[in-house]
């Protein structure tokens, strides 16, 4: 008899092969690409990245470019992302690869989170879309999701930050190797971005709604217990990567 973790995964990567989202840093599996992709979408709506992403890749192709690049030629090329900081932690992050790691892009989750502004979720994306390894990186939208469906719960505000919450979910990817793990992780961000988004999820087009809890009233809705704290903002942007 099918477990609802494989009835989860069948529903959902059947969803995810009919109407898989295409952006160019999933067509690569140069590091330093696809680290300054994630600090990009980092509080930024997905659709509005791809523009600069593309810019900034193709003038700055190299940490050593990155880390020689005017800042305010960075700046005016991120403006209309706004969040202009980000040029400062991407120029930063060029220099620290160029000074401490020979000019390339550490592969451990310890050296990673030694570069400025990179979180728990940036390093296991690069060590997962770059490195091939096989981490599952978690943020609001994977949070949301699996609390829905699962009715997974948090007593932290934020659950995100909950490292218990996380392992949960981890142990929920029931894939073996990298390939089945990539391909998760991307259908998880594809259909938290477009069906079960944070406003107005699309119940009534969600071909897993059948084992949901969140529908059958069974889960809260952004995966707060009661008394946990208010609910979570959405600070990885809404739509996924």
């Amino acid at each position: 008899m099918e477990t609802a973790a494989e009835r989860f995964w069948r529903g959902l990567l059947e969803w995810y092969h009919r109407n898989k989202r295409d952006f160019p840093w999933r067509r690569t599996t140069n590091p330093f690409h696809i680290l300054t992709a994630e600090i990009l979408l980092q509080q930024t709506n997905v659709r509005k990245v791809q523009e600069v992403y593309e810019r900034l890749i193709g003038r700055y192709p190299t940490p050593q470019q990155m880390a020689e690049a005017d800042l305010s030629e960075l700046e005016s090329i991120i403006g209309p992302l706004g969040l202009r900081y980000r040029a400062v932690r991407l120029k930063k992050c060029a220099e620290v690869i160029c000074r401490e790691f020979g000019g390339q892009v550490p592969n451990t989750y310890e050296q990673l989170r030694l570069l400025p502004g990179v979180g728990p979720y940036i390093a296991d994306a690069v060590l997962c879309y770059a490195f091939g390894l096989a981490t599952v990186p978690i943020d609001t939208n994977v949070v949301r999701l699996f609390c829905r469906y699962f009715g997974l719960r948090s007593e932290k505000s934020r659950p995100r930050n909950d490292p218990a919450l996380a392992e949960s979910i981890r142990r929920l990817f029931i894939f073996d190797g990298f390939d089945g793990t990539r391909t998760a992780n991307l259908a998880v961000l594809d259909f938290a971005g477009t069906v079960c988004t944070a406003g107005r999820p699309g119940c009534g087009q969600c071909p897993i709604s059948s084992g949901c809890a969140f529908l059958r009233g069974a889960a809260p809705a952004d995966g707060v217990s009661p008394g946990g704290g208010g609910p979570e903002e959405n600070s990885r942007g809404r739509e996924g990567r």
